[in-house]
């Protein structure tokens, strides 16, 4: 996916009121690019304060990925093809 339609994606669904599962079905070739699309998601939701709680990678195409990436967990996504992001949004009333 490139980089330009990752964002659109991301300007569409943040900021949030709650959680939020975007899924990419079309994921990187290359693991540099899966690192930099990751990094571009945990960044991005900090920044729109929706915290990137779970990320689902498909482990078939990326056996070197851990079970966390920094502090988020890491699961496999089942197929090929399919990233998932998982953001929630603290709930400000609450604190």
């Amino acid at each position: 996916m490139a980089s330009v339609n990752f964002e659109q994606i991301f300007d569409r669904a943040l900021p949030i009121a709650n959680n939020v599962m975007l899924t990419v079905t079309q994921a990187p070739e290359r693991e540099q690019d899966l690192l930099e699309m990751l990094e571009r998601a945990m960044m991005r939701g900090m920044r729109e304060r929706a915290q990137l709680t779970q990320i689902h990678v498909p482990f078939e195409r990326f056996p070197f990925m851990d079970s966390k990436f920094w502090h988020i967990p890491v699961e496999d996504s089942g197929d090929t093809g399919v990233l998932r992001f998982f953001f929630e949004t603290p709930d400000l009333e609450a604190a």
